[in-house]
């Protein structure tokens, strides 16, 4: 059985608000899904919820023991104490510190910045800091990897490099994917499935190029025109033909 994350009815509730109610999906191995939604919809308390830093107000996640997640945070939680290469390595705990600076060494080369490896994060611009949290979140080796928001301030080229690296990191794994993000291209770029949430509920799931020929969601409605003109491919069906 390939589930990492079985998740079922799940509901949170802040400070009477309710962000999102009855939401309900799996992960496995090798998946890759893009949480959307409006600012405020619920995307990173649902990122949140998933790495064990919540709790729901309702519902379950199951998650397959031993499992390991790794964040890369919207505000990014860098130690501004401790140099590039440290921050990476700080998330290696229980290996020899050798191996633990190869591989933080390694991370942050795969994310560009192995440069910077001595610098501390207050000396970073805000792109290169993202490129080390990154790099933190991928060396851990995670069954999960959750990134919110994590390439918005990197350049068009660099954001591409960044999301192969990732898909590439990812596959060497078996690892899955949850990316959040306002952006269609980024979401087409890395993901195969998303995950919709609007108006508290959860409006779509499913294969993403499929959602974006048939949305129902306004959100999707609205990825679908913005990319439209970019000759999307139809999806196929199971004999190989495309759907129309």
């Amino acid at each position: 059985m390939n589930t990492l994350i079985e998740v079922e009815g799940l509901a949170k509730v802040h400070g009477g608000t309710v962000v999102f109610r009855n939401v309900g999906f799996s992960l496995a191995k090798g998946d890759r899904l893009a949480v959307l939604g409006a600012s405020g919809g619920g995307k990173t308390t649902l990122v949140r919820l998933l790495a064990g830093l919540e709790e729901p107000s309702e519902g379950r996640i199951a998650r397959v023991p031993g499992i390991r997640t790794a964040m890369v945070f919207q505000d990014l939680a860098l130690w501004p104490n401790l140099s590039a290469r440290d921050n990476v390595a700080f998330a290696l705990p229980g290996l020899p510190r050798t191996e633990r600076h190869e591989r933080a060494l390694a991370a942050l080369a795969a994310c560009r910045v192995a440069e910077l490896s001595e610098r501390k994060p207050g000396s970073l611009s805000v792109g290169q800091q993202q490129r080390v949290a990154l790099a933190r979140a991928i060396a851990a080796r995670p069954h999960l990897l959750l990134l919110d928001e994590p390439f918005s301030n990197l350049d068009l080229l660099l954001k591409q490099e960044l999301m192969t690296e990732v898909a590439r990191t990812a596959d060497d794994l078996g690892a899955a994917v949850v990316l959040v993000t306002h952006d269609p291209l980024e979401a087409l770029g890395l993901a195969r499935r998303a995950l919709v949430l609007e108006d508290g509920r959860l409006a779509e799931n499913g294969d993403l190029r499929a959602l974006l020929h048939n949305p129902r969601s306004r959100l999707l409605q609205a990825f679908a025109a913005q990319i439209g003109g970019l000759g999307l491919p139809k999806p196929q069906s199971a004999d190989g033909t495309q759907r129309d």
